[in-house]
C-alpha cells in the first residue's frame, strides 16, 4: 500500500475513503482497506483462479459486507444494490457486464459464496483490523493498548452437515434441537475494533474450551497489548501464554484461586500484595507444554466496586497503583455491549448457513464487516473531539448505510465530499448518554413468542 503514515491518518475522507478520481466509491473503507493489490495477493496465496466472470471474489466479498450492513439482510437486497449500480466499479469486464445482463435472481452469488474459501474470508476480517488499527492514530497512552477478551455463543441452523461438527447439547433428557457455536473475540479498548475470532463446536467430542481458544487470539495480539480478562481467563494457562508473548495482564482471579495465589494472607478489600504465580498440578496435568520454570510475578489486588455483591480478586503485572488497576478492568464491560452490536446490529445472534464453510465465512465477514463501521465511528469522534464509543453503532451503521447508497453513483468530487462532511455531522450528533455499568444481579425480561414453544 503506497502513501505514508502521515496521509493514513489525515483527517480528510480521503484518509478512510478511496479517490473518487480512481472511480473506486464503493463504500466506506472498502476500496482502501481491501484494495485490489490485496485481492491479487490473497488469490495468489492461495492458488485461487478466477475466470472472467461476474461473482470474483471482491465482488462476493463486497456484497456479503453489503448484505451484513444493510437493513433488510438478505441475498436479495445486496444483489438488488449491484444492479442498481452500487459497486459496478469491482466489476470485470465479462460478456454479461457489457452487454448489461446481469441476472437479478441469487442463485449465482448464493453458489459463489460456497466457493470463497473460508481462509480468505479470514484474512480478510484480519486485514481489516490489523490496517485499520494501524492507521487508526495513536497516542501511546496505556488505554491505546488494551484489548478485551471474552467468549460468547452463537446459534447455528439445524442441518445435516452443521450438527456433526457442531453437535447440539445432551444430557439426561436428550438431545436439544439447534446446534450451537464457541466463539472468542478480543477488542479493542478505545475503538472497538475487533481481531478475526478463534471458534468451535461447544458440545460433543470435539469440543473447545474458551480458554483454549483465548491462547490462539493472545498469539495474534500486537507487541506490548495488554490484556483484560474475567474470571473465566482467569487462569494459569491463559496468563502464561500472554506472559509468554510480552504482554501486560489484569485478569480477575476467583476466590478460591485468589486465596491459593495469596498463600494464606488475609485479602481484604483495598489490599495488594505482591505475588508469583506458579502452575498447580491440576494445570500442569492439562498443559503438559508448561516450562517447568513456568512462573509469573505480579500482584494481587482486592477491589470492590460501589454496587459489587463481593470484591473483585485482580491479578495484573502492571505497575500501576491498585485504585488505577480497579479502574482498569471496569473497561471490561465494554466488550458486553460490543458482543450485543455484533449479534443484533450485525446479525449474528443466528448463522443461518446450512455448511460448516460457510458458517466460518458468514463469521468472518461479519466481523470485517463491523470493523469497518467502527473505523468511520473512530474518524468521527476524532474530528469532533470525543471518545469512539460515545457515538452509537445502530445509528452509525443506518447512517453510513445511507451514504453508501448516495456516493455509489456520485460522480464528482465535490459531490463525495459534500455527503462525507454530512456523515462526520450526523455521526458526531449519535452521542449515547453516559452509562455505568449495572450493579449485579443482572437481569432481563422475557422475550414474547408469536408461537408456543415446541414439544417433542
Amino acid at each position: 500500500m503506497d502513501g505514508t503514515r502521515e496521509e493514513k491518518v489525515s483527517a480528510s475522507a480521503q484518509s478512510l475513503l478511496p479517490a473518487t478520481a480512481r472511480g473506486s466509491r464503493i463504500f466506506g473503507c472498502f476500496g482502501k482497506t481491501l484494495s485490489g493489490d490485496f485481492f491479487q495477493s490473497l488469490k495468489f496465496d492461495l492458488g485461487i483462479i478466477e475466470n472472467s466472470c461476474i461473482f470474483t471474489l471482491p465482488v462476493v466479498t463486497w456484497l456479503m459486507i453489503m448484505q451484513r450492513l444493510s437493513p433488510a439482510g438478505t441475498l436479495q437486497s445486496a444483489l438488488t444494490e449491484l444492479l442498481q449500480g452500487n459497486g459496478r466499479e469491482l466489476l470485470e469486464p465479462c460478456k454479461q457486464v457489457r452487454e448489461g445482463r446481469i441476472s437479478g435472481n441469487t442463485g449465482a452469488y448464493s453458489q459463489a459464496r460456497q466457493r470463497v474459501p473460508v481462509e480468505a474470508t479470514r484474512r480478510v476480517a484480519q486485514r481489516t483490523f490489523e490496517y485499520l488499527h494501524q492507521i487508526t492514530p495513536c497516542s501511546g497512552a496505556l488505554r491505546d493498548r488494551l484489548f478485551l477478551l471474552d467468549g460468547s455463543s452463537i446459534r447455528l441452523a439445524h442441518a445435516g452437515a452443521i450438527t456433526r461438527v457442531y453437535p447440539p447439547a445432551e444430557n439426561q433428557h436428550g438431545k436439544s434441537h439447534w446446534p450451537v457455536l464457541r466463539i472468542v473475540v478480543m477488542h479493542h479498548v478505545v475503538t472497538g475494533l475487533a481481531m478475526a475470532p478463534q471458534f468451535g463446536p461447544m458440545y460433543g467430542p470435539a469440543a473447545v474450551s474458551e480458554q483454549g481458544l483465548a491462547e490462539a487470539l493472545i498469539e495474534r495480539l500486537p507487541p506490548a497489548s495488554i490484556l483484560i480478562g474475567d474470571r473465566n481467563f482467569g487462569v494459569f494457562s491463559v496468563a502464561w501464554c500472554a506472559h509468554s508473548q510480552g504482554h501486560e495482564m489484569v485478569v480477575r482471579l476467583t476466590a478460591p484461586r485468589a486465596r491459593a495465589l495469596a498463600a494464606g494472607s488475609d485479602l481484604k478489600v483495598g489490599s495488594e500484595e505482591e505475588v508469583v504465580w506458579q502452575p498447580s498440578r491440576e494445570d500442569r496435568r492439562a498443559h503438559p507444554q508448561l516450562p517447568v520454570e513456568a512462573e509469573i510475578k505480579g500482584r494481587l489486588v482486592v477491589n470492590q466496586p460501589e454496587g459489587a455483591e463481593g470484591p473483585l480478586y485482580l491479578f495484573t503485572t502492571l505497575g500501576e497503583p491498585a485504585a488505577r488497576v480497579g479502574a482498569l478492568y471496569k473497561e471490561r464491560w465494554k466488550i458486553e455491549t460490543d458482543l450485543r452490536s455484533l449479534k443484533e446490529q450485525v446479525r449474528l445472534h443466528i448463522i443461518p448457513a446450512r455448511s460448516p464453510e460457510l458458517v466460518a465465512s458468514e463469521l468472518f465477514i461479519a466481523i470485517a464487516s463491523y470493523n469497518l463501521i467502527r473505523t468511520v465511528m473512530e474518524e468521527a469522534a476524532r474530528q469532533n473531539g470525543m471518545e469512539p464509543r460515545r457515538l452509537s453503532f445502530s445509528r452509525s451503521r443506518d447512517a453510513f448505510w445511507s451514504f453508501a447508497r448516495a456516493v455509489a453513483y456520485t460522480d464528482s468530487s465535490e459531490k463525495f465530499e459534500h455527503h462525507w462532511r454530512l456523515l462526520m455531522r450526523c455521526l458526531s450528533q449519535f452521542k449515547l448518554p453516559k452509562r455505568n455499568r449495572p450493579s449485579a444481579p443482572r437481569a432481563v425480561w422475557p422475550r414474547n413468542q408469536a408461537f408456543p414453544t415446541r414439544k417433542v
